[in-house]
């Protein structure tokens, strides 16, 4: 998953009003990520310099696993003002899933009798099997990874989450957040279904399927980043839940 360049500048604008002296430009460049990095220890969270789910918990731009949940997920990254997206290019970049986010992850999953490893905020083979038990058990496919549909289920379970190990907030390095292959088959149908040929349906990304996307993104109005944005997938009526019975996700591969 991506964050457009638009929306980059959002993050940079925020952090500005932070007192973080940084260009405004929607490049995630060397200075943007050592603002961050800068921003986080002030605010004690793992120095990444990433652009992470904490990072925008903190500038109150979506808010994943923060204790007693909210229905916020993510929602300052799912529109982007049209004034905003003129003069912006690029690719954007990437979304991650902070280490703190990801021990808060943990701590769920062991709380369900998923997970008996550390709570260390680091995602490793013991973590990702106890996410794909927490996937089944929820309908949800399975994966190596993380993904949005994994963390929209998890915000949802209202758990409190307690002070957690100082090990998280030392990490310098998240994880990076994923669509999904379920969510990559849902958009080349739909790009598909909509004009734009993605070529074949596997829930793989392609050369194919990044033309397909920056057509229809300009045909859109959409920021012509060649990547997965939740904006983009907005507009393709793409429910990243993947709950069992969303049309989106739901309907059969072609």
């Amino acid at each position: 998953m991506y964050v457009s360049p638009s929306q980059v500048k959002l993050v940079q604008e925020k952090l500005r009003e932070q007192g973080s002296e940084m260009s405004v430009d929607g490049a995630w460049g060397v200075q943007t990520a050592a603002k961050v990095r800068e921003f986080q220890r002030a605010k004690g969270l793992a120095p990444t310099g990433q652009l992470d789910t904490s990072l925008l918990s903190a500038l109150d731009i979506g808010d994943v696993l923060e204790g007693e949940t909210t229905s916020n997920f993510l929602d300052g990254l799912l529109r982007t003002e049209r004034a905003a997206i003129a003069g912006s290019s690029g690719r954007g970049a990437p979304l991650f899933v902070s280490p703190v986010h990801v021990a808060h992850v943990q701590h769920l999953l062991q709380t369900k009798g998923m997970y008996s490893g550390r709570i260390d905020g680091s995602w490793g083979p013991a973590t990702a099997r106890a996410a794909d038990k927490f996937r089944r058990e929820h309908g949800l496919q399975a994966s190596a990874g993380m993904d949005i549909a994994l963390l929209r289920a998890l915000n949802q379970e209202r758990t409190e989450v307690p002070k957690l190990p100082e090990t998280a907030t030392l990490r310098t390095a998240g994880v990076a957040l994923h669509a999904g292959s379920e969510a990559i088959r849902a958009l080349q149908r739909e790009l598909s279904q909509k004009g734009h040929e993605a070529g074949t349906v596997d829930g793989v990304w392609g050369e194919n399927t990044r033309q397909a996307l920056r057509k229809f993104q300009r045909e859109h109005e959409l920021e012509t980043t060649g990547t997965l944005t939740l904006p983009t997938l907005a507009a393709l009526g793409i429910d990243l839940a993947s709950q069992p019975g969303s049309k989106a996700l739901s309907a059969q591969d072609d």
